[in-house]
């Protein structure tokens, strides 16, 4: 008998949960535990999900939540790296977080299929954000929305792109804050001022090794990034 448990999801998954379309095709990328489709499955928002990852550790994690809640008709398990074993027919909607921005970037570029204007990639980088940033604008993505959350003592941005094949322009603010420079929610501020915060240490860093060349560099992306309010954060 199907269960009708429900799966909490940190505030970080729920984030990108929210960017997810209702009835479409998922896929979750370096799945872990599979918390984040089968919560989706388990409350019928999607109509099917591929849970994948790199290891298989993770994966029997994965099936041992799904078979727990009973989405087993909804959800399947694939072992690869990234984006590899997923079939364009497998997904519409792509979720990839809990990795870094560059290793995103490089498992998209590799994907022809989803450079697609109708697919949604639901992108949650643990670091680099501002490479995966500048990627998307190079690759003619769109980020349309992008929200930043609070997951434990750290500040995460999640994006919302589309393809439309346009190249756009890439400034230092919209590299390091993207659309969360316009965002005056108490996230988007922490999250400015997360992002100051690591730009300022950088360049005392520079400093004292001696790279006043680097340093210089810095500190115009810095000013600006000022006009943006946020306090400084570890």
């Amino acid at each position: 008998m199907t269960r009708k448990m429900q799966i909490p999801l940190d505030s970080r998954l729920a984030l990108c949960a929210s960017f997810v379309r209702k009835g479409t095709r998922l896929a979750d990328i370096g799945t872990d535990h599979a918390y984040l489709p089968v919560s989706l499955a388990a409350c019928g928002a999607v109509c099917s999900a591929v849970a994948s990852d790199i290891r298989k550790g993770p994966l029997e994690n994965a099936r041992a939540n799904i078979i727990r809640f009973g989405v087993e008709d909804k959800v399947r398990t694939v072992l690869c790296d990234g984006l590899d074993g997923i079939s364009p027919d497998d997904a519409l909607d792509i979720v990839i977080a809990g990795m870094g921005g560059e290793l995103i970037a490089a498992m998209i570029k590799r994907t022809p299929w989803v450079y697609d204007s109708s697919r949604r990639l639901i992108l949650q980088p643990m670091t680099r954000a501002g490479a995966l940033r500048a990627f998307l604008c190079a690759e003619g993505f769109e980020i349309i929305d992008e929200k930043a959350c609070v997951s434990g003592r750290k500040c995460y941005s999640v994006m919302l792109c589309v393809y439309d094949g346009k190249v756009r322009e890439c400034d230092s603010r919209y590299e390091y804050l993207g659309r969360l420079a316009e965002d005056s929610s108490d996230e988007a501020v922490r999250y400015a001022g997360m992002i100051k915060g690591k730009l300022k240490r950088k360049i005392n860093g520079l400093i004292k090794s001696g790279d006043s060349v680097s340093a210089e560099i810095y500190k115009k992306i810095l000013q600006e990034l000022e006009n943006v309010s946020g306090e400084e954060t570890e």
